[in-house]
């Protein structure tokens, strides 16, 4: 009888975590039902350099607290950013990424500040003018609600459903951490924190992107971008105040790009380019 009972109770236990598992899944991963169900390419995750840091992109630095533009007051005397020559021997040369970003492992970019007093001081990267991650032609408007108009504000685009995140970094044995800041299709800014900055020489950050991120929708296109609009630069208590180099380079994303295909998606151009006017529609109709 009791051997009834276990075996009774494991059958529960496995059906329980089923559930959850299937529910899980079902909420980080859900997709567009089609008659057409997609092949194996839906699963497929890519690695996509999404910034090299070889062109001079408009990437701005501030700090927390701000410069003062009196020199005898002023926190932070050195706060400069800037391209240069270098990056390091490990990285490898992709062979393609969007708008060929990878391709070549010239420069980097770097970063030197100095606080004036120890203490919990940052330095902030804000990223360059949003456009589309593929198709870098194209700038990205979002609507402004203090302006009252559509405005084309900072942030880099992320392809696809991202899964993590990875960026060389050069430390000299400072007493910081990284984080990047990351925004999501509703305008939530999420923290993603890479770590202690405190080691010597070129090294890969990695971090996970949470699933409770909302990357997706349940309608056409599914697929809803992030974007990070800053890195942050956060020192600790055991931090010195003294002339800090920092060096960043290659960015990339671990992420699935897989769209949702169907009969007739691309109506909607048909139906901007079409030759019948809402006027001329509404004179015929009287």
């Amino acid at each position: 009888m009791k051997k009834k009972q276990k075996i009774f109770t494991t059958i529960i236990c496995i059906l329980v975590v089923s559930l959850i598992g299937f529910f899980y899944n079902n909420r980080a991963d859900s997709r567009i039902v089609t008659n057409v169900q997609p092949d194996i390419s839906s699963d497929e995750l890519r690695a996509i350099v999404v910034e090299d840091f070889e062109k001079s992109t408009d990437w701005v630095v501030g700090s927390v607290p701000r410069k003062n533009p009196d020199p005898k007051k002023d926190p932070i005397p050195e706060l400069k950013l800037k391209y240069i020559a270098g990056g390091p021997s490990d990285l490898r040369v992709e062979n393609w990424t969007a708008d060929k970003k990878g391709m070549s492992k010239n420069k980097c970019l770097g970063l030197h500040f100095k606080f004036r007093y120890p203490g919990y001081n940052s330095v902030y990267i804000e990223a360059p003018m949003e456009v589309r991650w593929d198709d870098p032609s194209q700038k990205v408007l979002t609507y402004d609600s203090r302006v009252g108009k559509d405005l084309q504000e900072r942030g880099l685009q992320l392809p696809g459903r991202v899964k993590g995140l990875s960026i060389w970094f050069h430390g000299r044995g400072d007493d910081y951490k990284l984080e990047c800041w990351i925004k999501d299709y509703k305008g939530d800014v999420h923290i993603i924190k890479f770590g202690s900055l405190n080691f010597v020489g070129w090294r890969p950050l990695k971090a996970s992107i949470p699933s409770d991120i909302p990357q997706s929708t349940e309608n056409y296109p599914q697929t809803r971008v992030l974007k990070i609009v800053r890195f942050v630069i956060r020192s600790t208590p055991d931090a010195y105040s003294k002339d800090v180099f920092m060096f960043f380079d290659q960015l990339k994303a671990l992420t699935e790009t897989y769209e949702v295909s169907f009969d007739g998606q691309d109506l909607h151009k048909a139906f901007k380019q079409g030759s019948l006017s809402s006027t001329s529609t509404s004179k015929s109709s009287k």
